[in-house]
């Protein structure tokens, strides 16, 4: 998964022992600052196999909820029109559930993305543990749920690289998404992200 930025934004630094027990323990993560702006990222990914580069692999979906809750309904029913087309693999229903698990955990907004050059363009938003925009890439689909509602888009014809995690980027975090590197083939080492500090 080349040019792959996987992981969890957020505006304040976030707790690790909040993290730590939000998580199931399969998943692993790290806490790192961007180096110009001022954005946090945790980084998940299998416990077992520790990441070499920030926010850089996928997060194992083994020990996360698929089905999501009542309140997703219309998303878990798209997610199965969208598996009989062969493109649900663009609404990532593992970083949903992870996403609302840290923000119920962290009480802080939090902005979990999947973004990669292979046609995987997926953002959404928690707060307080619930689900407040969703964004992704499902073959020539674009799916938005926003606030309760559910619409599907055709988006531009051009593909860019990180379109969709560039512009929800820069609407949670009012900062460009250019500081990260994003839709860039030559982002900046690590995106940009420093450790904060060991967790694990």
């Amino acid at each position: 998964m080349g040019y792959l930025i996987s992981g969890h934004f957020m505006l304040e630094r976030p707790n690790p022992e909040r993290v730590r027990a939000a998580l199931p323990s399969s998943v692993g993560f790290g806490i790192y600052r961007h180096e110009s702006v001022a954005v946090f990222a945790i980084d998940t990914f299998r416990a077992s196999k520790p990441s070499h580069y920030p926010l850089s692999t996928a997060t194992p979906g083994t020990d996360l909820p698929l089905q999501l809750p009542p309140d997703l309904q219309a998303v878990n029913d798209l997610y199965e029109e969208l598996r009989k087309k062969g493109t649900a693999n663009g609404l990532k229903r593992s970083y949903i559930s992870l996403s609302r698990m840290l923000s119920a955990a962290l009480a802080q907004p939090l902005l979990s993305a999947f973004s990669d050059d292979e046609g995987s363009d997926f953002a959404c938003v928690s707060r307080s543990g619930t689900t407040a925009r969703v964004v992704a890439r499902c073959g020539d689909d674009l799916v938005l749920f926003d606030n309760g509602r559910l619409s599907i888009t055709k988006p531009e014809a051009k593909r860019t690289l990180h379109a969709v995690l560039s512009k929800e980027f820069e609407l949670f975090t009012g900062k460009p998404a250019t500081a990260l590197g994003l839709g860039t083939f030559d982002p900046p080492d690590v995106f940009g992200f420093v450790p904060v500090e060991d967790v694990e």
